[in-house]
């Protein structure tokens, strides 16, 4: 298990060369960020975020003022084979961003660090739970979106906690509901309301982490409806209540 899994240190303001691998890799950002072109895209990784860099496609990285590190290991050809049936486009080398790849990522690396006799298995359980939550991952980039969808997906974040309708978005848009319905889950594989859920789920697992408000006052500032209904899609997206999150990450 360890053979394939290794992690990787790189120092501030380090940058890569363009080169490609002869077998595909995922790679989780547990440190630091940098920024990749990888194919015809440019995209910016921090700490949480989780990439699948495709066989024989070229990329390079310049790293920020505080490097970066990556856990990075080969995928078996069973789990490709899973996420290909979860519909996710391999070879347009996708990635994401999540509290769970953040959590995921730290569990994997205090295994690696502290390796004892039992380590191998832990390891082992912990990259099913990855390849499954990218799996289940319907924000995992798929190709290049156009330069509108991305702007909607922008207006999604900056206004996470707000009850917004469909016509708001395609207002912003600039498109017909129609038309932005089908290309967001074209191009981000889900609808844009579980986005937009998953956004607010997000938002309260952040809150959880770095302040000290209950979680009423975290639900109400996230958009949910109560306690109650943020417990509910908390533990769907996360596995965990958010009061259970909190502790293990205090």
């Amino acid at each position: 298990m360890f053979d394939n899994l290794r992690v990787t240190h790189y120092e501030p303001h380090a940058a890569m060369a363009p080169h490609e691998h002869a077998h595909a890799s995922l790679n989780i950002v547990v440190a630091g960020d940098f920024e990749e072109r990888i194919g015809r895209s440019e995209r910016r990784y921090k700490r949480g975020h989780i990439a699948l860099c495709p066989a024989g496609v070229t990329h390079s990285q310049t790293f920020g003022k505080s490097g970066a590190r990556q856990i990075i290991f080969r995928p078996q050809d069973s789990w490709l084979a899973y996420l290909a049936d979860s519909h996710m486009k391999l070879d347009d080398a996708p990635y994401t961003h999540a509290p769970a790849f953040r959590h995921l990522g730290d569990r994997l690396l205090d295994e690696i660090v502290h390796k004892d006799d039992f380590s191998a298995l832990a390891c082992e359980g912990i990259l099913l739970e990855i390849v499954a939550a990218l799996g289940r991952d319907g924000s995992a980039v798929r190709a290049n979106p156009p330069a509108w969808l991305r702007a909607t997906r922008d207006f999604l974040h900056a206004n996470a906690p707000a009850q917004l309708s469909m016509s708001r978005i395609a207002g912003a848009a600039g498109r017909h509901e129609i038309h932005v319905a089908r290309e967001f889950r074209r191009f981000y594989g889900t609808s844009v309301g579980a986005y937009a859920r998953r956004l607010r789920t997000e938002l309260a697992a952040q809150k959880l982490a770095t302040t000290q408000a209950t979680i009423t006052e975290i639900a109400l500032e996230c958009g949910f409806a109560s306690h109650a209904h943020l417990c509910r899609e908390f533990k769907s997206h996360f596995g965990v209540t958010p009061s259970r999150y909190r502790a293990g990450n205090a």
